[in-house]
């Protein structure tokens, strides 16, 4: 049952980016909106494989995937150049370790040490992100910002699944342990779908940092 809400979820956001297309056409959500295509097209893919092998390069390639399309999308959101930087340096970091990782690899259905570095990478840049908002002026209205609702989506999906992924090598492929996932997965598309529904108060927002500007 989780499975398949998990894969349904991720449809809510593709058809919410569409529905509201002119209020999400700025601002990297189409990062967003291709990796909610990624997912449900993986899941159809993985679904229908019974190999080991297969699986093992099916997810490789989604991780590889989505951490391309998560860090892209924070390095859109990041206005301070020092983390764009390190975002930059720890994308080329990660992206070696995970071609040597998959190097020799040879039946098997999780590649658990990427998935966990991926998670790990991804939780620090989020928190960047909200270390920059807490620093700005408009803060007390960032619950009124789509990229927010995307980054708070991240950490707290990345940051459940974490321990899971960790020790994903040494669990049954239909382990009750990977309920856990599906749960996350859903809340996830749940936060996207509000993500691209909200329309943000551009007026509240400016009025804040005007404030700020002259006191």
């Amino acid at each position: 049952m989780l499975p398949s809400l998990s894969r349904i979820s991720s449809i809510l956001p593709v058809i919410f980016f569409l529905l509201f297309l002119k209020r999400n056409r700025i601002g990297g959500f189409w990062v967003i909106f291709v990796y909610c295509l990624a997912s449900f097209v993986t899941d159809k893919v993985y679904g229908h494989l019974s190999n080991d092998t297969e699986r093992f390069y099916v997810y490789f390639s989604f991780t590889f995937v989505e951490y391309t399309l998560f860090t892209l999308f924070v390095y859109l959101s990041l206005k301070e150049a020092l983390f764009r930087y390190i975002l930059l340096l720890s994308s080329l970091a990660f992206y070696l370790f995970a071609v040597f990782n998959v190097i020799g690899k040879k039946s098997e259905g999780f590649d658990s040490l990427t998935a966990s570095v991926e998670d790990i990478l991804i939780i620090i840049y989020s928190i960047f992100f909200l270390y920059e908002q807490i620093k700005g002026p408009a803060a007390f209205f960032i619950y009124q910002s789509k990229s927010f609702w995307i980054i708070i989506a991240f950490l707290i999906y990345f940051s459940s699944t974490l321990f899971l992924f960790i020790y994903g090598k040494s669990f049954e492929k239909n382990s009750t342990y990977w309920v856990i996932n599906n749960i996350f997965d859903i809340v996830k598309n749940m936060l996207f779908t509000v993500a691209f529904a909200l329309k943000t108060n551009k007026k509240q927002q400016y009025t804040m940092e005007n404030t700020y500007a002259d006191t």
